[in-house]
Protein backbone atom coordinates (compact mmCIF):
# COMPACT_ATOMS: atom_id res chain seq x y z
CA UNK A 1 0.00 0.00 0.00
CA UNK A 2 1.07 3.30 -1.20
CA UNK A 3 2.38 5.95 1.84
CA UNK A 4 -0.56 8.46 0.65
CA UNK A 5 -3.07 5.45 0.96
CA UNK A 6 -1.83 4.40 4.42
CA UNK A 7 -2.30 7.92 5.73
CA UNK A 8 -5.22 8.35 3.89
CA UNK A 9 -6.37 5.04 5.65
CA UNK A 10 -4.75 6.40 9.41
CA UNK A 11 -6.87 9.87 8.57
CA UNK A 12 -10.04 7.78 7.58
CA UNK A 13 -9.25 5.44 11.06
CA UNK A 14 -9.52 8.67 13.18
CA UNK A 15 -12.31 10.08 11.93
CA UNK A 16 -14.08 7.38 12.41
CA UNK A 17 -12.70 6.61 16.09
CA UNK A 18 -13.50 9.99 16.16
CA UNK A 19 -17.27 9.69 15.15
CA UNK A 20 -17.82 6.51 17.26
CA UNK A 21 -16.69 8.53 20.19
CA UNK A 22 -19.13 10.64 19.10
CA UNK A 23 -21.49 8.24 19.42
CA UNK A 24 -20.35 6.66 21.88
CA UNK A 25 -20.77 9.93 23.92
CA UNK A 26 -24.41 10.94 22.66
CA UNK A 27 -25.80 7.28 24.28
CA UNK A 28 -23.75 8.40 27.31
CA UNK A 29 -25.86 11.58 26.31
CA UNK A 30 -28.94 9.34 26.43
CA UNK A 31 -28.42 7.52 29.59
CA UNK A 32 -27.01 10.40 31.46
CA UNK A 33 -30.57 11.86 30.26
CA UNK A 34 -32.42 8.93 31.85
CA UNK A 35 -30.05 8.91 34.59
CA UNK A 36 -31.07 12.63 35.58
CA UNK A 37 -35.06 12.24 35.32
CA UNK A 38 -34.05 9.31 37.56
CA UNK A 39 -32.42 11.28 40.31
CA UNK A 40 -35.30 14.32 39.75
CA UNK A 41 -37.67 11.83 40.73
CA UNK A 42 -35.68 10.33 43.81
CA UNK A 43 -35.27 13.81 44.84
CA UNK A 44 -39.11 14.21 44.44
CA UNK A 45 -39.71 10.96 46.46
CA UNK A 46 -37.08 11.91 49.09
CA UNK A 47 -38.27 15.21 49.77
CA UNK A 48 -41.65 13.45 50.08
CA UNK A 49 -40.19 11.28 52.14
CA UNK A 50 -38.76 13.61 54.32
CA UNK A 51 -41.95 15.11 55.07
CA UNK A 52 -43.90 12.18 55.39
CA UNK A 53 -41.36 10.86 58.33
CA UNK A 54 -41.37 14.63 59.37
CA UNK A 55 -44.76 14.21 60.02
CA UNK A 56 -45.09 11.34 61.56
CA UNK A 57 -42.21 11.84 64.10
CA UNK A 58 -43.14 15.70 65.36
CA UNK A 59 -46.55 15.70 64.69
CA UNK A 60 -47.91 12.56 66.39
CA UNK A 61 -50.56 14.07 68.14
CA UNK A 62 -51.34 15.44 65.07
CA UNK A 63 -54.48 13.62 63.58
CA UNK A 64 -54.42 11.09 60.72
CA UNK A 65 -56.86 13.26 58.48
CA UNK A 66 -54.71 16.89 59.01
CA UNK A 67 -51.55 14.91 58.13
CA UNK A 68 -52.87 13.67 55.04
CA UNK A 69 -54.17 17.11 54.17
CA UNK A 70 -50.93 18.37 54.36
CA UNK A 71 -49.14 15.90 52.09
CA UNK A 72 -52.15 16.70 49.93
CA UNK A 73 -51.07 20.06 49.67
CA UNK A 74 -47.20 19.21 49.05
CA UNK A 75 -48.31 16.93 46.21
CA UNK A 76 -50.37 19.37 45.04
CA UNK A 77 -47.50 22.12 45.57
CA UNK A 78 -45.12 19.89 43.90
CA UNK A 79 -47.52 19.36 41.01
CA UNK A 80 -48.23 22.97 40.26
CA UNK A 81 -44.36 23.99 40.60
CA UNK A 82 -43.14 21.30 38.45
CA UNK A 83 -46.33 20.39 36.04
CA UNK A 84 -46.02 16.54 36.59
CA UNK A 85 -48.58 13.95 38.01
CA UNK A 86 -47.84 12.71 41.76
CA UNK A 87 -49.30 10.17 43.86
CA UNK A 88 -47.94 8.85 46.86
CA UNK A 89 -48.57 5.19 48.26
CA UNK A 90 -48.35 3.37 51.87
CA UNK A 91 -46.60 0.00 51.76
CA UNK A 92 -50.28 -1.74 50.70
CA UNK A 93 -50.04 0.43 48.05
CA UNK A 94 -52.87 2.83 49.38
CA UNK A 95 -52.64 5.79 47.72
CA UNK A 96 -52.29 8.89 50.32
CA UNK A 97 -51.76 11.60 48.05
CA UNK A 98 -52.39 12.19 44.78
CA UNK A 99 -53.04 15.05 42.04
CA UNK A 100 -56.18 13.50 41.12
CA UNK A 101 -57.91 13.88 44.53
CA UNK A 102 -60.76 11.30 43.68
CA UNK A 103 -58.19 8.63 43.68
CA UNK A 104 -56.87 9.28 47.47
CA UNK A 105 -57.84 5.94 49.59
CA UNK A 106 -58.15 3.82 46.87
CA UNK A 107 -55.65 0.52 45.81
CA UNK A 108 -53.08 1.48 43.19
CA UNK A 109 -53.97 -1.11 40.48
CA UNK A 110 -52.27 0.09 37.08
CA UNK A 111 -48.83 -1.14 37.59
CA UNK A 112 -49.99 -4.74 36.26
CA UNK A 113 -46.48 -6.11 36.94
CA UNK A 114 -46.55 -4.99 40.51
CA UNK A 115 -43.29 -2.65 39.86
CA UNK A 116 -44.56 -0.26 42.66
CA UNK A 117 -45.16 -3.44 45.22
CA UNK A 118 -41.23 -4.44 44.12
CA UNK A 119 -39.70 -1.18 44.83
CA UNK A 120 -41.45 -0.99 47.99
CA UNK A 121 -40.12 -4.73 48.80
CA UNK A 122 -36.66 -4.09 48.02
CA UNK A 123 -35.96 -0.44 47.62
CA UNK A 124 -34.94 0.06 43.94
CA UNK A 125 -36.53 2.36 41.74
CA UNK A 126 -38.17 0.68 39.12
CA UNK A 127 -39.74 2.58 35.89
CA UNK A 128 -43.25 1.05 34.17
CA UNK A 129 -45.81 2.02 31.63
CA UNK A 130 -49.21 2.97 33.09
CA UNK A 131 -51.72 2.69 30.05
CA UNK A 132 -55.81 4.33 30.24
CA UNK A 133 -58.44 5.77 28.58
CA UNK A 134 -57.22 8.98 29.81
CA UNK A 135 -53.11 8.08 28.22
CA UNK A 136 -53.90 5.58 25.40
CA UNK A 137 -50.32 6.08 24.35
CA UNK A 138 -49.08 5.16 27.47
CA UNK A 139 -47.51 6.89 29.99
CA UNK A 140 -43.95 6.30 31.73
CA UNK A 141 -44.16 6.29 35.44
CA UNK A 142 -41.43 6.03 38.28
CA UNK A 143 -42.06 4.45 41.56
CA UNK A 144 -39.17 5.17 44.29
CA UNK A 145 -39.29 3.79 47.73
CA UNK A 146 -39.25 6.46 50.60
CA UNK A 147 -38.33 5.93 53.77
CA UNK A 148 -38.27 7.74 57.53
CA UNK A 149 -35.47 8.36 58.94
CA UNK A 150 -34.69 5.22 60.72
CA UNK A 151 -34.29 3.76 57.00
CA UNK A 152 -37.90 1.95 57.34
CA UNK A 153 -39.94 2.04 54.03
CA UNK A 154 -42.85 3.45 54.67
CA UNK A 155 -44.55 3.49 51.18
CA UNK A 156 -43.71 4.77 47.44
CA UNK A 157 -43.55 7.81 45.37
CA UNK A 158 -45.06 7.35 41.75
CA UNK A 159 -43.56 10.34 39.58
CA UNK A 160 -44.59 11.07 36.15
CA UNK A 161 -41.34 10.17 34.32
CA UNK A 162 -41.89 10.78 30.46
CA UNK A 163 -41.72 14.59 31.47
CA UNK A 164 -38.33 14.55 33.36
CA UNK A 165 -36.86 11.87 30.57
CA UNK A 166 -37.90 14.63 27.67
CA UNK A 167 -36.10 17.33 29.54
CA UNK A 168 -32.96 15.65 30.27
CA UNK A 169 -33.62 14.29 26.66
CA UNK A 170 -33.51 17.67 25.33
CA UNK A 171 -30.57 19.05 26.95
CA UNK A 172 -28.65 15.17 25.74
CA UNK A 173 -29.72 16.28 22.55
CA UNK A 174 -28.35 19.41 21.86
CA UNK A 175 -24.84 17.85 23.17
CA UNK A 176 -25.55 15.35 20.88
CA UNK A 177 -25.77 17.83 17.60
CA UNK A 178 -22.68 19.80 19.16
CA UNK A 179 -20.94 17.10 19.63
CA UNK A 180 -22.06 15.45 16.29
CA UNK A 181 -20.78 18.98 14.52
CA UNK A 182 -17.77 18.95 16.62
CA UNK A 183 -16.83 15.35 15.19
CA UNK A 184 -18.05 16.33 12.10
CA UNK A 185 -15.96 19.08 11.35
CA UNK A 186 -13.07 17.58 12.71
CA UNK A 187 -13.37 14.44 10.69
CA UNK A 188 -13.48 16.82 7.48
CA UNK A 189 -10.58 19.17 8.47
CA UNK A 190 -8.83 15.82 9.41
CA UNK A 191 -9.20 14.16 5.61
CA UNK A 192 -7.93 17.51 4.25
CA UNK A 193 -5.08 17.90 6.41
CA UNK A 194 -4.76 14.37 5.61
CA UNK A 195 -4.69 14.78 2.33
CA UNK A 196 -2.70 17.75 2.18
CA UNK A 197 -0.07 15.65 4.41
CA UNK A 198 -0.29 12.65 2.38
CA UNK A 199 0.11 14.71 -0.78
CA UNK A 200 3.05 16.49 0.68
CA UNK A 201 4.74 13.24 1.11
CA UNK A 202 3.67 11.06 -1.59
CA UNK A 203 4.41 13.33 -4.43
CA UNK A 204 8.17 13.59 -3.53
CA UNK A 205 8.94 9.84 -2.90
CA UNK A 206 7.20 9.46 -6.16
CA UNK A 207 9.63 11.23 -7.58
CA UNK A 208 12.18 9.80 -5.42
CA UNK A 209 10.71 6.06 -6.43
CA UNK A 210 10.39 7.40 -10.87
CA UNK A 211 14.42 8.63 -9.77
CA UNK A 212 15.32 5.05 -8.80
CA UNK A 213 13.24 3.09 -11.38
CA UNK A 214 15.44 5.47 -13.93
CA UNK A 215 18.47 4.27 -12.00
CA UNK A 216 18.06 0.93 -12.13
CA UNK A 217 17.17 1.01 -16.22
CA UNK A 218 20.63 2.11 -16.69
CA UNK A 219 20.01 6.64 -17.04
CA UNK A 220 22.32 7.18 -14.24
CA UNK A 221 22.16 11.36 -15.21
CA UNK A 222 18.64 10.88 -13.48
CA UNK A 223 18.47 13.40 -10.47
CA UNK A 224 15.74 14.42 -8.40
CA UNK A 225 14.64 18.44 -7.72
CA UNK A 226 13.61 18.51 -3.52
CA UNK A 227 14.53 20.93 -1.64
CA UNK A 228 12.84 20.46 1.28
CA UNK A 229 14.61 20.49 4.91
CA UNK A 230 12.54 17.68 6.23
CA UNK A 231 13.99 13.75 6.29
CA UNK A 232 12.40 13.79 2.50
CA UNK A 233 14.94 16.44 1.31
CA UNK A 234 17.66 14.66 3.17
CA UNK A 235 16.86 11.56 1.29
CA UNK A 236 16.84 13.24 -2.01
CA UNK A 237 20.47 14.53 -1.65
CA UNK A 238 21.66 11.37 -0.37
CA UNK A 239 20.21 10.12 -3.53
CA UNK A 240 21.37 12.35 -6.07
CA UNK A 241 24.61 11.94 -4.16
CA UNK A 242 24.54 8.30 -4.92
CA UNK A 243 23.57 9.01 -8.66
CA UNK A 244 26.99 10.73 -8.92
CA UNK A 245 28.76 8.28 -7.21
CA UNK A 246 27.42 5.37 -9.67
CA UNK A 247 27.81 7.65 -12.60
CA UNK A 248 31.58 8.26 -11.79
CA UNK A 249 31.93 4.51 -11.01
CA UNK A 250 30.41 3.35 -14.24
CA UNK A 251 32.53 5.67 -16.02
CA UNK A 252 35.38 4.62 -14.82
CA UNK A 253 34.12 0.95 -15.27
CA UNK A 254 33.19 1.51 -19.10
CA UNK A 255 36.54 3.45 -19.13
CA UNK A 256 38.18 0.30 -17.83
CA UNK A 257 36.46 -1.90 -19.72
CA UNK A 258 37.20 -0.87 -22.85
CA UNK A 259 40.61 -0.53 -22.06
CA UNK A 260 40.66 -4.01 -20.64
CA UNK A 261 38.75 -5.11 -24.37
CA UNK A 262 41.79 -3.28 -25.95
CA UNK A 263 44.33 -5.47 -24.14
CA UNK A 264 42.06 -8.71 -24.30
CA UNK A 265 41.52 -7.72 -28.36
CA UNK A 266 45.69 -7.33 -28.80
CA UNK A 267 46.12 -10.30 -26.33
CA UNK A 268 44.27 -12.64 -28.99
CA UNK A 269 45.57 -10.93 -32.11
CA UNK A 270 49.14 -11.93 -30.48
CA UNK A 271 47.82 -15.69 -29.43
CA UNK A 272 46.23 -15.78 -33.21
CA UNK A 273 49.44 -14.57 -34.69
CA UNK A 274 51.43 -16.55 -32.81
CA UNK A 275 49.37 -19.76 -33.32
CA UNK A 276 49.56 -18.85 -36.57
CA UNK A 277 53.49 -19.07 -36.61
CA UNK A 278 53.24 -21.88 -34.71
CA UNK A 279 51.18 -23.55 -37.42
CA UNK A 280 53.69 -22.77 -40.04
CA UNK A 281 56.22 -23.71 -38.42
CA UNK A 282 55.13 -26.83 -37.78
CA UNK A 283 54.13 -27.16 -41.22
CA UNK A 284 57.44 -25.93 -42.80
CA UNK A 285 59.22 -28.37 -40.33
CA UNK A 286 56.61 -30.91 -41.67
CA UNK A 287 57.49 -29.83 -45.20
CA UNK A 288 61.49 -29.86 -44.78
CA UNK A 289 61.22 -33.38 -43.04
CA UNK A 290 59.21 -34.77 -45.62
CA UNK A 291 61.20 -32.89 -48.64
CA UNK A 292 64.34 -34.27 -46.76
CA UNK A 293 62.57 -37.68 -46.29
CA UNK A 294 62.13 -37.52 -50.06
CA UNK A 295 65.76 -36.08 -51.05
CA UNK A 296 67.07 -38.45 -49.24
CA UNK A 297 64.98 -41.42 -50.64
CA UNK A 298 66.12 -40.14 -54.27
CA UNK A 299 69.37 -39.58 -53.19
CA UNK A 300 69.10 -43.45 -52.29
CA UNK A 301 67.47 -44.62 -55.24
CA UNK A 302 69.80 -42.59 -57.50
CA UNK A 303 72.48 -43.77 -55.66
CA UNK A 304 71.14 -47.65 -56.02
CA UNK A 305 70.76 -46.72 -59.65
CA UNK A 306 74.17 -45.69 -60.48
CA UNK A 307 75.77 -48.55 -58.54
CA UNK A 308 73.13 -50.72 -60.02
CA UNK A 309 73.49 -49.12 -63.95
CA UNK A 310 77.08 -49.82 -64.48
CA UNK A 311 77.27 -53.59 -64.03
CA UNK A 312 74.21 -54.08 -65.52
CA UNK A 313 75.39 -51.83 -68.62
CA UNK A 314 78.62 -54.31 -68.60
CA UNK A 315 76.29 -56.94 -68.37
CA UNK A 316 73.86 -56.62 -71.31
CA UNK A 317 76.63 -54.73 -73.46
CA UNK A 318 78.53 -57.56 -73.07
CA UNK A 319 75.12 -60.50 -73.13
CA UNK A 320 75.49 -59.38 -77.74
CA UNK A 321 79.04 -60.33 -77.76
CA UNK A 322 78.23 -63.42 -75.88
CA UNK A 323 75.29 -64.43 -78.00
CA UNK A 324 77.93 -63.36 -80.85
CA UNK A 325 80.69 -65.63 -79.88
CA UNK A 326 78.01 -68.19 -78.66
CA UNK A 327 76.36 -68.43 -82.15
CA UNK A 328 79.46 -69.14 -83.84
CA UNK A 329 80.78 -71.97 -81.55
CA UNK A 330 77.27 -73.83 -82.18
CA UNK A 331 78.20 -73.46 -85.86
CA UNK A 332 81.43 -75.02 -85.47
CA UNK A 333 80.07 -77.69 -83.58
CA UNK A 334 77.30 -78.22 -86.22
CA UNK A 335 80.36 -78.08 -89.07
CA UNK A 336 81.96 -80.67 -87.11
CA UNK A 337 78.97 -83.12 -86.88
CA UNK A 338 78.35 -82.65 -90.42
CA UNK A 339 81.85 -83.66 -91.91
CA UNK A 340 82.82 -85.88 -88.74
CA UNK A 341 79.26 -87.81 -88.13
CA UNK A 342 81.51 -90.84 -86.72
CA UNK A 343 83.90 -88.98 -84.02
CA UNK A 344 85.95 -90.93 -82.08
CA UNK A 345 84.76 -93.01 -79.21
CA UNK A 346 86.18 -90.88 -76.41
CA UNK A 347 83.96 -87.54 -78.48
CA UNK A 348 81.25 -89.60 -78.20
CA UNK A 349 81.01 -90.78 -75.30
CA UNK A 350 81.89 -87.36 -74.18
CA UNK A 351 78.52 -86.11 -76.52
CA UNK A 352 76.15 -88.25 -74.59
CA UNK A 353 77.87 -87.36 -71.46
CA UNK A 354 76.85 -83.76 -72.17
CA UNK A 355 73.79 -83.91 -74.02
CA UNK A 356 75.36 -81.66 -77.08
CA UNK A 357 71.85 -81.73 -78.77
CA UNK A 358 70.21 -80.51 -75.49
CA UNK A 359 72.79 -77.96 -75.36
CA UNK A 360 73.11 -76.78 -78.44
CA UNK A 361 69.15 -76.14 -78.46
CA UNK A 362 68.67 -74.98 -74.94
CA UNK A 363 72.24 -72.07 -74.97
CA UNK A 364 70.31 -69.57 -77.46
CA UNK A 365 67.17 -70.07 -75.11
CA UNK A 366 69.47 -68.87 -71.94
CA UNK A 367 70.95 -66.00 -73.45
CA UNK A 368 67.94 -64.54 -74.55
CA UNK A 369 66.72 -64.99 -71.56
CA UNK A 370 69.67 -63.14 -69.94
CA UNK A 371 69.44 -60.50 -72.11
CA UNK A 372 65.30 -59.93 -70.89
CA UNK A 373 66.76 -60.22 -67.37
CA UNK A 374 69.40 -57.24 -68.21
CA UNK A 375 67.04 -55.04 -69.94
CA UNK A 376 64.41 -55.73 -66.99
CA UNK A 377 67.18 -54.58 -64.76
CA UNK A 378 67.97 -51.61 -67.18
CA UNK A 379 64.17 -50.51 -67.18
CA UNK A 380 63.98 -50.58 -63.38
CA UNK A 381 67.08 -48.57 -63.14
CA UNK A 382 65.94 -45.68 -65.39
CA UNK A 383 62.44 -46.10 -63.35
CA UNK A 384 64.21 -45.24 -60.09
CA UNK A 385 66.21 -42.26 -61.78
CA UNK A 386 62.59 -40.68 -63.31
CA UNK A 387 61.29 -41.04 -59.94
CA UNK A 388 64.24 -39.58 -57.85
CA UNK A 389 64.56 -36.63 -60.27
CA UNK A 390 67.42 -35.30 -58.40
CA UNK A 391 69.31 -33.81 -61.87
CA UNK A 392 65.89 -32.22 -62.60
CA UNK A 393 65.52 -29.95 -59.86
CA UNK A 394 63.92 -26.65 -62.32
CA UNK A 395 60.69 -25.89 -63.58
CA UNK A 396 61.35 -28.10 -66.75
CA UNK A 397 59.56 -30.10 -68.94
CA UNK A 398 58.59 -33.95 -67.91
CA UNK A 399 56.42 -36.45 -68.46
CA UNK A 400 53.50 -37.10 -66.03
CA UNK A 401 53.24 -40.73 -66.88
CA UNK A 402 56.21 -41.78 -66.57
CA UNK A 403 56.25 -40.55 -63.44
CA UNK A 404 53.21 -42.74 -62.17
CA UNK A 405 54.76 -45.88 -63.61
CA UNK A 406 57.68 -45.00 -61.56
CA UNK A 407 56.18 -44.41 -58.49
CA UNK A 408 53.80 -47.39 -59.08
CA UNK A 409 57.52 -49.09 -59.30
CA UNK A 410 58.48 -48.03 -55.98
CA UNK A 411 55.19 -49.22 -54.51
CA UNK A 412 55.21 -52.40 -56.12
CA UNK A 413 55.94 -54.62 -53.04
CA UNK A 414 52.96 -52.96 -51.05
CA UNK A 415 50.48 -53.68 -54.39
CA UNK A 416 51.77 -57.41 -54.11
CA UNK A 417 49.71 -59.99 -52.62
CA UNK A 418 49.97 -60.33 -48.59
CA UNK A 419 49.12 -63.26 -45.71
CA UNK A 420 46.06 -60.66 -44.90
CA UNK A 421 44.66 -59.71 -48.59
CA UNK A 422 44.95 -60.42 -52.48
CA UNK A 423 47.18 -58.50 -54.89
CA UNK A 424 45.67 -54.69 -55.41
CA UNK A 425 44.66 -54.43 -58.89
CA UNK A 426 45.98 -51.27 -60.80
CA UNK A 427 44.04 -50.20 -64.15
CA UNK A 428 45.75 -48.11 -66.19
CA UNK A 429 43.66 -45.89 -68.45
CA UNK A 430 45.74 -43.34 -69.91
CA UNK A 431 44.89 -40.78 -72.20
CA UNK A 432 46.91 -39.07 -74.05
CA UNK A 433 48.40 -35.66 -72.46
CA UNK A 434 51.53 -33.56 -73.99
CA UNK A 435 54.61 -33.45 -71.47
CA UNK A 436 53.96 -29.96 -69.35
CA UNK A 437 56.32 -27.69 -67.42
CA UNK A 438 56.68 -28.33 -63.91
CA UNK A 439 58.69 -29.99 -60.81
CA UNK A 440 58.87 -33.66 -61.82
CA UNK A 441 60.14 -34.59 -58.09
CA UNK A 442 57.58 -32.29 -56.26
CA UNK A 443 55.00 -33.84 -58.88
CA UNK A 444 56.25 -37.66 -58.13
CA UNK A 445 55.91 -36.83 -54.21
CA UNK A 446 52.39 -36.06 -55.23
CA UNK A 447 51.80 -39.03 -56.44
CA UNK A 448 53.51 -41.31 -54.42
CA UNK A 449 51.13 -39.66 -51.01
CA UNK A 450 47.89 -40.26 -53.19
CA UNK A 451 48.57 -43.73 -54.38
CA UNK A 452 50.28 -45.00 -50.44
CA UNK A 453 46.75 -43.22 -49.25
CA UNK A 454 44.30 -45.21 -51.47
CA UNK A 455 46.53 -48.44 -50.62
CA UNK A 456 46.05 -47.96 -47.11
CA UNK A 457 42.56 -47.50 -47.69
CA UNK A 458 41.83 -50.69 -49.56
CA UNK A 459 43.89 -52.29 -46.61
CA UNK A 460 41.76 -51.13 -44.10
CA UNK A 461 38.88 -51.70 -45.74
CA UNK A 462 39.68 -55.57 -46.60
CA UNK A 463 40.16 -56.18 -42.99
CA UNK A 464 36.68 -54.93 -42.47
CA UNK A 465 35.95 -57.20 -45.00
CA UNK A 466 33.87 -54.15 -46.93
CA UNK A 467 36.14 -54.75 -50.32
CA UNK A 468 37.02 -57.92 -51.39
CA UNK A 469 38.46 -57.24 -54.85
CA UNK A 470 41.28 -54.16 -54.36
CA UNK A 471 41.37 -51.81 -57.12
CA UNK A 472 43.11 -48.83 -58.06
CA UNK A 473 42.40 -46.79 -61.36
CA UNK A 474 44.75 -44.42 -63.13
CA UNK A 475 43.27 -42.05 -65.69
CA UNK A 476 44.87 -39.59 -67.53
CA UNK A 477 43.73 -36.88 -69.99
CA UNK A 478 43.68 -33.49 -71.51
CA UNK A 479 40.34 -31.27 -70.09
CA UNK A 480 40.70 -27.93 -72.17
CA UNK A 481 43.99 -26.00 -71.35
CA UNK A 482 44.74 -28.90 -68.25
CA UNK A 483 46.04 -32.34 -68.19
CA UNK A 484 43.97 -34.12 -65.60
CA UNK A 485 44.94 -36.72 -63.88
CA UNK A 486 42.16 -39.10 -61.90
CA UNK A 487 43.61 -41.53 -59.16
CA UNK A 488 40.40 -43.80 -58.06
CA UNK A 489 40.17 -46.41 -55.25
CA UNK A 490 37.02 -48.95 -55.08
CA UNK A 491 37.04 -48.65 -50.92
CA UNK A 492 34.89 -47.45 -48.34
CA UNK A 493 34.89 -43.43 -49.31
CA UNK A 494 35.47 -40.80 -47.30
CA UNK A 495 32.60 -39.19 -45.55
CA UNK A 496 31.70 -35.81 -46.25
CA UNK A 497 31.98 -34.26 -42.94
CA UNK A 498 35.35 -35.12 -43.05
CA UNK A 499 36.20 -34.00 -46.93
CA UNK A 500 36.27 -30.30 -46.23
CA UNK A 501 39.52 -31.02 -44.11
CA UNK A 502 41.22 -33.44 -45.81
CA UNK A 503 43.67 -30.62 -46.57
CA UNK A 504 44.31 -29.02 -43.35
CA UNK A 505 47.78 -29.32 -42.15
CA UNK A 506 48.06 -32.16 -39.53
CA UNK A 507 44.62 -33.67 -39.83
CA UNK A 508 44.21 -37.29 -40.42
CA UNK A 509 42.04 -40.17 -39.52
CA UNK A 510 44.56 -42.84 -39.66
CA UNK A 511 45.83 -44.47 -35.94
CA UNK A 512 48.44 -42.77 -33.87
CA UNK A 513 52.09 -43.49 -35.59
CA UNK A 514 50.59 -44.00 -39.36
CA UNK A 515 49.98 -40.83 -40.26
CA UNK A 516 51.31 -37.09 -39.61
CA UNK A 517 48.84 -35.28 -41.24
CA UNK A 518 50.95 -33.88 -43.72
CA UNK A 519 50.98 -35.83 -47.12
CA UNK A 520 47.67 -34.53 -48.91
CA UNK A 521 48.43 -30.79 -47.09
CA UNK A 522 51.85 -30.74 -49.02
CA UNK A 523 50.20 -31.91 -52.30
CA UNK A 524 47.62 -29.34 -52.07
CA UNK A 525 50.30 -26.98 -51.99
CA UNK A 526 52.45 -28.23 -54.33
CA UNK A 527 49.75 -28.71 -57.12
CA UNK A 528 48.03 -25.43 -56.01
CA UNK A 529 51.26 -22.73 -55.46
CA UNK A 530 54.31 -24.50 -57.07
CA UNK A 531 51.63 -25.78 -60.40
CA UNK A 532 48.85 -23.19 -59.93
CA UNK A 533 46.42 -26.09 -60.67
CA UNK A 534 43.96 -27.64 -58.49
CA UNK A 535 43.36 -30.37 -56.39
CA UNK A 536 40.18 -31.97 -55.50
CA UNK A 537 38.54 -34.93 -53.45
CA UNK A 538 35.19 -36.57 -54.81
CA UNK A 539 33.64 -39.51 -52.44
CA UNK A 540 30.81 -40.78 -51.50
CA UNK A 541 30.52 -43.29 -48.62
CA UNK A 542 30.64 -46.95 -49.97
CA UNK A 543 31.74 -45.45 -53.02
CA UNK A 544 35.32 -45.55 -52.85
CA UNK A 545 36.65 -41.93 -53.44
CA UNK A 546 38.69 -40.28 -56.36
CA UNK A 547 41.46 -37.61 -56.59
CA UNK A 548 41.70 -35.48 -59.04
CA UNK A 549 44.71 -33.60 -60.45
CA UNK A 550 44.35 -31.09 -62.92
CA UNK A 551 47.61 -28.85 -63.91
CA UNK A 552 47.98 -26.09 -66.42
CA UNK A 553 49.77 -27.09 -70.04
CA UNK A 554 52.81 -24.44 -70.41
CA UNK A 555 54.69 -26.63 -72.93
CA UNK A 556 54.26 -24.40 -76.02
CA UNK A 557 56.09 -21.70 -74.25
CA UNK A 558 59.36 -23.77 -74.39
CA UNK A 559 61.94 -22.45 -77.30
Amino acid sequence: MKISQKLISGILGMATISVIVGAISAHQQLKMAKYLAQQEAEEVAGLLGYFVSHELEYHELRSREKMLAHLQDHVESLHNQRQRDLEIVDRNKIILADVVAEDIGTRLDHDRNNEVGKTIQDGIPRTYVESSPEYPNGIQLIAVAFKTNNGETIGAVILEYTPLYKAALATAQKNIIVTLFITLGCSVFALAAGYLLSRSISKPIKQLQQAVVNLAEGKLDTRVSIRSQDEIGELATSFNKMADDLQYSRNELVNANEQLRDEITERQEAEAELQQALKDLQKTQTQLIQSEKMSSLGQLVAGVAHEINNPVNFIYGNLEYTDDYTQQMLLLIKLYQKHYPYPDLEIQNANQLNDIEYLIEDLPKMLTSMKMGAKRIREIVLSLRIFSRLDEAEFKTADLLEGIDSTLLILQHRLKAQNNRPQIEVVKEYGEIPKIQCFAGQMNQVFMNLLANAIDALEECFQKELCPNPLIRISSGQVNENAVIRIADNGSGIPQEIQSRLFDPFFTTKAVGKGTGMGLSISYQIITEKHGGSLECISSPGQGAEFVIAIPIRAGKLA
